[in-house]
């Protein structure tokens, strides 16, 4: 699962890891900012993957130091430069970059330099890439950059560019105020029909949905709540647009399978089997969701004891008082 920097393409292996060890409980949409990490001023390696994790370094390769950063049961390899003021994850494409521009010809669009990189946003159908060209010119990396604050550089760099990021289309289906959100939306639902109903949304590239999933699933089991959970698009702009294509596939499968499928890594054999309708239900999220001012996912939303309506962002700290809100 990818969610904020990607794994990289070393001695002919692509690793794919999870995202930056940056202490955070929630995948952003393209134009929320991962909040920083501490970490030493000016060093966007210490930044990002933050204290207590071992780094170890290999040679160096197009005018980069490479970095292998490890911690726990997570792995991420990076490249930055000798001053460590960005740090780029990503995928090293072994060809010249104006070779690459070249061959891209109107697919290409050029962004402006960031920290000394040159780089495009490339377009092949509903599927892009940003590629940043490495210091001696002789590669690219497709992937993301990130500099010593801790601020998602690409995400800037293509927020302005149409087609780059999910767009949410507000038209004449506009929200009912007193319709429940749970009929708003599209999902999957998981648990007793007797248990309280907790909406979740989330986006099935994103690993703390994941991992809010897995943490929820004792509770789910035992009757204690009963989840909704609801596809979004929100990652396109960092894994080139599977993101929207495992969101379609999962919209699209009926709503018993769809977090079964999800979970048991099952969608990929759904994404060409994708429909008009499944593309209408996923915009319809993504309209829901805009109206909510989501942020990123995994977000929860219920109705209190009191009848006032709860909100929680990110991955649950403490699952029993998480239940405690809405528990019967």
């Amino acid at each position: 699962m990818r969610c904020l920097l990607a794994g990289a393409l070393v001695a002919g292996t692509f690793l794919s890891v999870s995202p930056s060890f940056a202490q955070q409980a929630q995948c952003a949409a393209p134009d929320v900012q991962a909040p920083a990490t501490a970490g030493a001023p000016g060093d966007a390696v210490q930044r990002l993957v933050g204290n207590g994790t071992a780094v170890t370094w290999e040679m160096p390769r197009f005018g980069l130091q490479v970095g292998i950063a490890k911690k726990t049961d997570q792995v991420m390899i990076f490249f930055t430069d000798p001053d460590h003021r960005y740090v780029l994850g990503g995928t090293v494409v072994p060809v010249p970059y104006q070779t690459l521009r070249t061959a891209l010809t109107e697919r290409a669009h050029d962004l402006a330099p960031e920290l000394g990189l040159k780089g495009m946003f490339v377009q092949n159908g509903p599927h892009f890439q940003v590629l940043y060209a490495t210091p001696d010119g002789q590669g690219a990396i497709a992937g993301t950059l990130w500099d010593a604050q801790g601020r998602n550089i690409t995400r800037q760099q293509i927020r302005l560019i149409p087609g780059a990021v999910p767009s949410v289309r507000i038209d004449g289906g506009a929200m009912r105020a007193s319709q429940p959100l749970a009929d708003q939306i599209h999902g999957g639902d998981v648990g007793s029909p007797e248990a309280p109903q907790v909406v979740m949304f989330i986006d099935p590239r994103c690993s703390f949905s994941v991992r809010a999933m897995r943490l929820l699933q004792p509770a789910v089991d035992r009757g204690r709540v009963r989840l909704k959970v609801v596809p979004l698009s929100l990652l396109d702009y960092e894994d080139a647009g599977a993101s929207t294509r495992y969101a379609l596939a999962m919209v699209g499968r009926p709503a018993s399978f769809m977090v079964s499928d999800w979970m048991n890594d099952q969608l990929g054999a759904h994404l060409d089997q994708t429909s008009t309708a499944a593309k209408e239900a996923l915009d319809q999220n993504m309209t829901v969701a805009h109206s909510l001012s989501l942020t990123g996912t995994p977000t929860f939303f219920w109705r209190k004891r009191d009848g006032t309506a709860g909100r929680l962002d990110g991955v649950p700290r403490d699952v029993d008082a998480f239940l405690a809100e809405f528990g019967q």
